[in-house]
């Protein structure tokens, strides 16, 4: 529009050059007047005021916004991409930040959110939630959306909450918990860290310090896919009953809400997991943990890298069930013992999730900072 109205401007000054008259000398000066009028208008502005910025989405974005003062660029920011905005030494914001559009499919919508990621990830990034044209598909084990033509043209991120092996001959990427390497295209991350089991230590020292607890052991269960587990169980009812909170088996009348709860009321929980695989550490044995119970577990066999055997009971396999309950039973009859077992560190290396986290992130990183075409793996 401005550059048109130039154009015509100058296009009156050529006419008014060849045939030069008192009315065409007015239109002159009125042309020249409105020239130095809109550079007025239009450019003087830029170089007295100091918050003068540009905005502009793509990939790749500079923040820069006509005419707002810099109170209103961060409530406008904060608002619609959590970003913290700061001035620069010379007073201008400039921002440079890749903008990540995601969208996530299957039931990993109900345990993947949004501020789980961007604490993963660089502060370079900005995830926006795009389901039509998504350069990132993030998908877990249910269903086969991510197969859909619809996003062949997205990245995939596989994230593994379940007792699967990743397939990687689907997905670009993945993060699981089976004991694999696959260059930069897998990463190992047990499920329980995506659990609150930061919070045991002070939920055992709380417990240390309440009267002892008098109901026995507890369980909640929806499911009969585990015969070791319902067996365990069945010994372990012959010494005292195990109270069953979930569909599976219930003999307490209802069936249980708030799985924590229920359990803070017993010494022992059952944290069985449905199968044993591979590195998988589902988020049985946490919630046993946080509701202030001795857990007894059986699963993963490499458990022990990461929390202390001393901690909980670990159950191996069918032999190991009658050692096991007897050790149950003196726990159960020995208060002192049983306090020992509370004071037991649960995670051996308190710094292993600051550990694991930072290399969560440089794998993360590593798959956003590539050019989209340079991060697929594979090809259609």
């Amino acid at each position: 529009m401005k550059i048109n109205k130039l154009y015509k401007n100058f296009i009156n000054i050529i006419g008014l050059l060849t045939e030069f008259n008192k009315i065409k000398l007015l239109i002159l000066f009125i042309n020249i007047f409105i020239i130095i009028l809109n550079i007025i208008i239009y450019y003087i502005p830029f170089l007295f005021n100091k918050n003068v910025c540009y905005f502009k989405i793509s990939d790749y974005f500079n923040i820069k916004i006509l005419n707002k003062t810099y109170n209103e660029i961060a409530i406008y920011l904060n608002q619609k991409y959590n970003i913290n905005i700061n001035k620069n030494e010379n007073n201008k914001l400039i921002k440079y930040k890749k903008v990540l559009k995601i969208y996530s499919v299957d039931l990993f919508n109900k345990t993947f959110h949004i501020s789980w990621l961007k604490d993963k990830i660089s502060d370079k990034f900005i995830i926006e939630f795009e389901d039509n044209k998504p350069d990132y598909l993030i998908y877990n084990v249910f269903g086969h959306n991510h197969l859909d033509i619809k996003y062949k043209d997205s990245i995939k991120i596989g994230i593994i909450t379940e007792n699967k092996i990743p397939d990687l001959n689907i997905a670009d990427y993945c993060i699981g918990h089976a004991h694999i390497n696959y260059l930069d295209r897998y990463f190992k991350y047990s499920v329980f860290l995506w659990t609150n089991y930061k919070n045991i230590y002070k939920i055992r020292e709380n417990v240390l310090n309440q009267q002892i607890r008098k109901k026995f052991c507890a369980a909640v269960i929806s499911n009969n896919h585990s015969f070791f587990r319902l067996n365990f169980i069945n010994e372990l009812n012959k010494y005292k009953n195990v109270d069953m909170g979930g569909k599976f088996n219930n003999n307490i009348g209802y069936r249980v809400l708030d799985k924590i709860e229920f359990l803070s009321s017993y010494k022992f929980s059952i944290a069985m997991e449905n199968s044993n695989g591979d590195g998988y550490v589902s988020e049985k044995i946490i919630d046993s943990f946080i509701s202030g119970t001795i857990p007894i577990y059986y699963g993963d066999y490499m458990i022990d890298e990461y929390i202390n055997p001393k901690s909980y009971i670990s159950i191996k396999g069918e032999k190991d069930i009658k050692t096991k309950i007897d050790y149950i039973i003196e726990i159960d009859k020995n208060d002192n013992l049983y306090k020992k077992i509370l004071k037991e560190k649960v995670i051996l290396d308190e710094h292993f999730s600051e550990k694991i986290d930072n290399e969560l992130k440089l794998f993360l990183n590593h798959i956003f900072e590539q050019d989209k075409e340079k991060a697929f793996r594979i090809k259609y």
